[in-house]
């Protein structure tokens, strides 16, 4: 073989290559925050989206590698060949691309249903409804995607590599920046319990780890929205602020991020995160402390934030046994 064939198989096969080390690297960030999550939390719909998600990254890796790998080949009388890499990746990319918005919906209505209207079912039904709504959705996705019109299609592209043209999608860049926004609104609100928070701040272990305590002073409960907002904010901050940071860059940079890394299972909890928090927001002043209520996000543990501002009188002698203080 000589040089110039050497050339032009390496460019054959570079995307192939890319792809699987891109796909490999996306697992391998949803196997560190699935293992970095809390275990004993309650179900909900955007837990089961993610492990759907997880395993449909996991699909498209094995698939790209083996028709990589055996380059020409052929299941049940259908050929596939290198072409077909760049067309399950475009289809994958469109399908993640239009699921931005009905996640967010649907996540949302299921945290303003159990948690802000208390509505519970037995972890049997809500599992089954979950599951039967998670396959819905991408069902429905798929069955858009492949009966997309060309022309639009090609309209929506936005990322070509080596005649591979991906899918951008603009329904995360608006939900990024929805949030951004929604964050600082909260921020220059409640601008002075902000800064009021920042002077109580103190370190100390609790159980062999190093927590933040900010005191709110000797009032029990506290009764301020600014001041439930000002702990939600600082918890989520406390947990997502890196995260926050990468979106804030991707807005300001109009970065174009393909369809199949767009979606990912940090960007869902992000989002759930937000959701949940604004769910309490919604429910206030009349949050009743039920755990199953308080432990729907695997990454903050909202309950602290909480505590403070119960103002059940039933309840307010077993809590005042807990510190004066948000622990984030």
């Amino acid at each position: 073989m000589d040089d110039n064939d050497q050339a032009e198989t390496f460019e054959r096969f570079e995307p192939s290559c890319i792809l699987i080390l891109i796909i490999t690297g996306k697992i391998i960030m949803n196997i560190f925050i699935s293992g970095a999550k809390r275990r004993s939390v309650s179900p909900s719909f955007m837990g089961y989206f993610c492990l759907s998600l997880a395993f449909t990254d996991f699909a498209l890796l094995i698939s790209v590698f083996s028709i990589h790998y055996f380059q020409d080949f052929a299941i049940w009388g259908v050929r596939f060949t290198t072409y077909h890499i760049c067309l399950l990746t475009q289809i994958i990319s469109h399908t993640y691309g239009i699921l931005h918005y009905p996640v967010f919906v649907a996540s949302g209505l299921d945290y303003y249903l159990t948690i802000v209207k208390s509505v519970h079912l037995s972890r049997f039904c809500s599992g089954f409804l979950y599951c039967a709504v998670v396959l819905l959705l991408w069902t429905l996705a798929f069955l858009y995607t492949l009966n997309i019109p060309a022309g639009l299609a090609e309209w929506n592209a936005g990322v070509i590599s080596h005649q591979c043209t991906f899918y951008i999608s603009r329904q995360s860049f608006y939900l990024s920046a929805a949030i951004v926004v929604t964050v600082f609104m909260v921020l220059v609100i409640c601008c002075f319990e902000v800064v009021a928070l920042i002077r109580t701040m103190k370190l100390t272990t609790y159980c062999d780890k190093t927590v933040i305590l900010f005191s709110y002073g000797n009032e029990w409960p506290i009764r301020s929205t600014r001041c439930l907002l000002t702990s939600f904010l600082f918890s989520f901050l406390g947990t997502w602020a890196p995260f926050l940071l990468i979106q804030i860059i991707i807005i300001f940079s109009c970065a174009h991020i393909p369809g199949y890394m767009d979606m990912n299972v940090a960007w869902l909890y992000f989002m759930n995160s937000f959701l949940v928090g604004v769910s309490y927001s919604l429910e206030y002043p009349n949050i009743p402390i039920i755990e199953r209520k308080l432990n729907v996000d695997p990454f903050i543990d909202w309950k602290y934030c909480v505590y403070p501002f119960y103002t059940e009188d039933s309840q307010i002698t077993a809590l005042k046994e807990m510190p004066l203080e948000v622990v984030i």
